[in-house]
């Protein structure tokens, strides 16, 4: 008894995590999508170039 219990948790568990695993994929594409967007953007450019200059960064 005791033990089907603890089977039936772990499977539960296990489908968390995989469900779990699913959403970070998802996040992280979108993250990627975002950071693309935003290394395409003026101002990104602006307060990197700032930034860079701050820090006697050159390119």
């Amino acid at each position: 008894m005791f033990v089907e219990k603890v089977k039936q948790t772990s499977l539960k568990v296990k489908e968390v995590c995989k469900r779990a695993d699913a959403v970070i994929s998802i996040l992280d594409d979108l993250i990627a999508e975002l950071d693309q967007q935003i290394r395409t953007s003026s101002l990104y450019h602006y307060r990197l170039n700032k930034a860079k200059n701050l820090l006697n960064i050159s390119e």
